[in-house]
């Protein structure tokens, strides 16, 4: 059974947005799994994984960000930046100083920090067909 399930206070309201966070929700779960199997084999494939989500999600953010004229786009931007930086870093520490845990919260709060408070700026710039689509 899974730690986390979405649901619809964490949507930004565009079922594209939405799917692709739901993914972030999947990585979660599948640390804290690893975590509670002690797997730390895991990690690398989590971390193979959060660099692939990172790379198709926020390039599909950032191109609503820019279709809709986001007004705080370059910061979001930065922040995402800032995610790709964490996730290198954890590879080069792989097995040394990065463990599950860490992946697990850093994960954690990307969804707490992230997606819950900082998404939701954008949201209000959607157009109505977008915020509409569920």
């Amino acid at each position: 059974m899974p730690l986390m399930n979405w649901d619809e206070t964490m949507s930004v309201k565009s079922t594209e947005l939405d799917a692709q966070h739901q993914e972030l929700i999947s990585l979660i779960n599948d640390s804290y799994e690893a975590i509670q199997r002690h797997d730390e084999h895991k990690l690398l494939t989590l971390i193979e994984k959060m660099r692939a989500y990172a790379k198709h999600h926020f390039e599909t953010e950032e191109q609503y960000m820019e279709r809709y004229g986001y007004p705080d786009l370059e910061k979001h931007k930065r922040l995402h930046a800032k995610f790709n930086r964490d996730v290198d870093e954890f590879q080069k520490n792989l097995f040394k100083k990065t463990n599950l845990s860490q992946v697990f919260i850093f994960l954690s709060r990307w969804l707490t920090n992230h997606i819950m408070e900082v998404d939701k700026d954008y949201a209000q710039c959607l157009p109505a067909e977008d915020t509409e689509k569920k």
